[in-house]
């Protein structure tokens, strides 16, 4: 069974999903598409493996769903042989403790009761009325739709639900603090966003183990974190984007956390595809000769949305859509050159 694996020791195929932005409907086409549950949800993957890298909260209003999914499926795939990884995301560290600076309406419905999900759209047509009244300038009517919007999300039933689901009480809190920072497999580093060398020395382990001293540390307060440590450094594991759109300097400082954290390659996501020269949105992005692949694609809710993903099979990286698949590279060992 996979437990029986040493870190990072090669095994079969492994499936990567990057940034899912609340878009739980993406998770499970994904999920089903590469052969990993059936049509009821449950692991039918055997004994492959399926890694997210974190960013699973914020944008839209899956998250909830989307994690009980993973978890529920990372209790399945262990009993046939397979595995659930999560990553820890900045998404998932800021809501957690209280920065819902991205957090949207249909987030905060997501941990509403049903009464409360059923009495919200006259709240909200109630208060249409009263904002689109309540502003007048010169005889004009200010706009309308974005004091609207304002206000849905500062009013949606549900807030107090959520902080206490995600909370370290909660059954999904207790389930986040419990995520690992950054995973190894198939001689594959997975990590939400890129680890530049002064952290990879930390190693696996180190880093892993600084993430729940994190948690420890904030109670439940994002802000009481200090700014250059695991959760908020800028150039830490969670923000770091240097990695994603820099030269030659990145190059190096790529291949020095490589060699320290004995990996291949690394897998990030974070960064969107489409803003990286080259890059385009649904599109999975290698760099350095394929020693940095980026894979967050743009995931998000509705049928115009990309549903991309990276399959790692026999020492090849393949990306799978629903129209089909593209080999980013062959079972060759990457070189370290741009």
């Amino acid at each position: 069974m996979l437990d029986k694996l040493s870190k990072g020791e090669r095994r079969g195929r492994v499936v990567v999903i990057g940034d899912l932005n609340g878009a739980d409907d993406a998770l499970i086409e994904i999920l089903r598409g590469t052969g990993l549950i059936d049509h009821k949800e449950r692991w039918i993957g055997r004994d492959a493996e399926l890694v997210q890298v974190g960013d699973l909260f914020n944008r839209g209003g899956g998250a909830r769903r989307a994690l009980s999914l993973l978890l529920r499926l990372k209790t399945q795939a262990r009993k046939k042989g397979g595995r659930v990884t999560i990553l820890l995301g900045n998404h998932e560290v800021m809501t957690a403790l209280g920065n819902e600076a991205y957090c949207t309406e249909q987030e905060y419905l997501a941990f509403a009761t049903a009464a409360e999900r059923k009495a919200w759209p006259r709240q909200v047509a109630r208060a249409a009325r009263r904002i689109y009244l309540s502003e007048r300038t010169a005889g004009r009517v200010l706009p309308f739709e974005p004091r609207l919007e304002a206000w849905k999300a500062l009013h949606a039933p549900g807030r107090r639900a959520l902080r206490h689901a995600l909370g370290p009480r909660g059954s999904l809190g207790k389930a986040l603090r419990q995520l690992p920072v950054v995973h190894l497999v198939d001689g594959m580093l997975c990590v939400h966003a890129g680890i530049l060398p002064k952290w990879a020395a930390r190693g696996v382990d180190g880093l892993n183990a600084a993430a729940k001293d994190e948690w420890k540390a904030a109670g439940r307060h994002f802000l009481r974190i200090k700014k250059q440590s695991l959760f908020r450094d800028p150039a830490g594991p969670l923000w770091d984007r240097s990695l994603a759109r820099g030269g030659r300097t990145s190059l190096k400082a790529l291949t020095q956390s490589l060699a320290l954290l004995g990996a291949e390659r690394m897998i990030v996501g974070h960064t969107p595809t489409h803003t990286v020269e080259g890059g385009h949105k649904g599109e999975i992005v290698t760099r350095f000769a394929g020693r940095l692949v980026l894979i967050d694609v743009g995931l998000g809710h509705g049928v115009d949305s990309p549903r991309t993903a990276l399959i790692i099979e026999n020492g090849r990286g393949i990306e799978w859509t629903p129209n089909g698949t593209r080999e980013l590279w062959g079972s060759r060992h990457p070189k370290a050159r741009p």
